[in-house]
C-alpha cells in the first residue's frame, strides 16, 4: 500500500519512485482484497501489484529504505549492515503494523496511517 500512496502523492515528480517489498514476502502474489478496497477508496489502482521479496540488489539500489515496525527495521540491519545509514521508520513516533490477517478496517487504519507518515516525510524533504 505504502508504494501506491507513494506513488499517488508524488505522481507530478519523474524523479521520485518507489518499490515495496517484504522481508518475508513471497515473489509475485498479488494484493489482498482487503489491500485493494482500501487503496480503491483513496482514488488508486493497484490491482497489478505483485509482490517481492528483500534482496540486497534492491537494498543495493536504495537511497532510502523505509520500515513499518522496529522489528522490520532491526531485520534491515542485521541483513545489510553496510546499508544501516539508508535505514529509518517510515513513522518515527508510531509503528505501522501490518494489517495482514486483519479485516478491511485494519486495512483503512494502515493506509490512513501510511499517508499521514508519507505526507510528512514528503514536506519535510521536498
Amino acid at each position: 500500500m505504502a508504494e501506491a500512496l507513494f506513488h499517488k502523492m508524488t505522481q507530478e515528480r519523474s524523479d521520485l519512485r518507489a518499490s515495496s517489498a517484504g522481508l518475508q514476502a513471497t515473489r509475485g502474489a498479488a494484493a489482498t482484497s482487503f489491500a485493494l478496497k482500501a487503496l480503491a477508496k483513496e482514488g488508486i489502482d493497484f490491482s497489478s501489484f505483485k509482490s517481492k521479496p528483500v534482496t540486497a540488489e534492491l537494498i543495493q539500489e536504495a537511497t532510502i529504505v523505509f520500515a513499518m515496525t522496529e522489528d522490520h527495521l532491526f531485520a534491515l540491519l542485521q541483513r545489510y549492515p553496510e546499508h544501516q545509514q539508508k535505514f529509518f521508520l517510515l513513522n518515527e513516533n508510531q509503528e505501522i503494523m501490518d494489517p495482514i490477517g486483519g479485516g478491511l478496517s485494519n486495512y483503512q487504519e494502515c493506509c490512513i496511517m501510511i499517508q499521514s507518515s508519507l505526507k510528512r516525510i514528503l514536506l519535510e524533504n521536498l
